[in-house]
């Protein structure tokens, strides 16, 4: 690697830096299959799913696979860096909104709403989770269904935990170091991201993440009280059931059909 060149300025907001290679640092995910699971929730219950929110949309990829399967979708997030690859990612095809959970400022009503790649977890005051849900709930048609996942405690705790990784993959690469707080349930992440530069040098930027485990009888109480009626998880996008060594959970809540 060529030698990094200028000063570092301080931590930058999440994703600020990490948009520019966001894709290519996700590209193992296996989208294709959370839209199938998705998609196979949406056939087995009461609505028709035509029009999708997504919150936390990042970079589109959901969106445009979606979107590509016919469904109308609509993107929320809060970095406007994350929206801008995603607006050149979607050419139009999804509506696409700046803003910060809890607030949805989204008209709806939606048949679901979506929010991946445990971007919950983000939510670390627990009243920001509880109106998340609520505003989550407030968009949906009755019958519709709220899908998320986080990583679960045992991921935060114990394969994050207090360690640190990196990789180099030519063009940027990265030193992740992370830290886990008993007391506070929070995971937080400091990154260092290098990414060449036209000249051949590298640019040193820093990001602070910060995630919250959840367990998962706590969550069940604050979707419940949210005003979802059903609760279903399940282990990474498949129909196995959550256990001890589930690293990912995936949450299907549904709001009640009206008699």
């Amino acid at each position: 690697m060529t030698r990094a060149t200028g000063d570092l300025a301080p931590p930058a907001q999440p994703y600020e830096y990490l948009a520019r290679v966001y894709d290519r640092w996700t590209a193992e995910n296996d989208y294709g299959a959370w839209c199938d699971f998705i998609e196979e929730e949406w056939r087995a219950g009461p609505l028709d799913v035509r029009e999708v929110l997504e919150l936390c949309c990042g970079t589109g990829t959901v969106l445009e696979r979606l979107a590509g399967r016919g469904y109308a979708c609509t993107g929320l997030d809060r970095s406007s860096a994350m929206l801008e690859r995603a607006r050149e990612k979607l050419g139009g095809r999804a509506p696409l909104i700046r803003a910060e959970l809890p607030d949805v400022p989204a008209e709806g009503p939606f048949d679901s709403v979506l929010c991946v790649f445990d971007s919950v977890n983000y939510l670390c005051d627990e009243a920001g989770l509880r109106e998340t849900l609520r505003s989550a709930a407030r968009v949906l048609r009755p019958g519709g269904t709220f899908v998320f996942d986080v990583n679960s405690p045992r991921k935060l705790r114990d394969v994050f935990g207090s360690s640190h990784y990196g990789d180099d993959l030519e063009d940027f690469a990265y030193v992740w170091r992370n830290r886990f707080d008993p007391d506070t349930s929070c995971c937080d992440f400091l990154i260092s991201l290098f990414v060449r530069s036209p000249d051949g040098t590298f640019t040193r930027h820093e990001e602070r993440h910060r995630q919250r485990a959840y367990e998962r009888p706590h969550l069940e109480a604050l979707a419940r009280a949210a005003g979802f009626a059903g609760v279903a998880v399940y282990d990474d996008y498949t129909r196995r059931p959550v256990g001890p060594e589930t690293l990912r959970e995936t949450w299907v809540l549904s709001k009640a059909v009206e008699a």
